[in-house]
């Protein structure tokens, strides 16, 4: 088929009834009349369905928080209750005869099916100690700025920005909300 034969179908434009039409003509003074109600609501809708920039800096922040805790209760964890201390001896338990095969193929099979095994074990882990560090809440805040006063400088810059984000975003965004009105 040639491309002079093919037209693409035109949609038909919504008409707008006359009263409407007259409601939005110029007046002789100059001042331009309201707009239908119909862009407003729609307007008003897609504000309302997407979630403002401080709810989203306030889950990116808390998200940080949270990644935080879970940081400084693993540390605690470490040092004062021996968690994860033999890790290394522990996969090679587990693991150690599949790793010692002669064929080269069982050996990349079985290091990968422990790594990813181990990975996941390690995240449940993780997460499950952030919660079970819930009770130790003074005693690991107090050993973080005690002992781990990086890692509490390491979270304030992030939390700063993730801050300083938000205040970008605003001031981008609001470039966006008003729209030049030419005569």
């Amino acid at each position: 088929m040639a491309a002079e034969e093919y037209q693409r179908p035109r949609r038909k434009r919504k008409r707008k009834s006359t009263a409407e039409g007259l409601t939005n003509t110029k007046k002789s003074t100059g001042v331009k009349t309201e707009t239908s109600q119909k862009g407003k609501k729609k307007k008003a809708k897609s504000q309302a369905d997407e979630p403002s920039t401080h709810k989203l800096i306030a889950l990116v922040m808390l998200g940080i928080a949270v990644f935080g805790w879970a940081c400084a209760a693993a540390a605690y964890a470490h040092v004062k209750e021996g968690w994860r201390n033999n890790e290394t001896e522990r996969f090679a338990a587990e693991n150690g005869g599949d790793l010692e095969s002669e064929l080269h193929t069982t050996r990349r099979r079985a290091a990968r099916s422990a790594m990813l095994k181990t990975a996941f074990v390690s995240l449940m882990d993780f997460i499950g100690n952030a919660f079970r560090q819930i009770p130790n809440f003074f005693s690991v805040v107090a050993f973080t700025f005690s002992e781990r006063l990086w890692l509490v400088i390491l979270f304030a810059v992030l939390e700063g920005g993730a801050v300083g984000l938000g205040y970008i975003m605003e001031k981008v965004g609001e470039g966006f909300v008003d729209t030049p009105e030419y005569p």
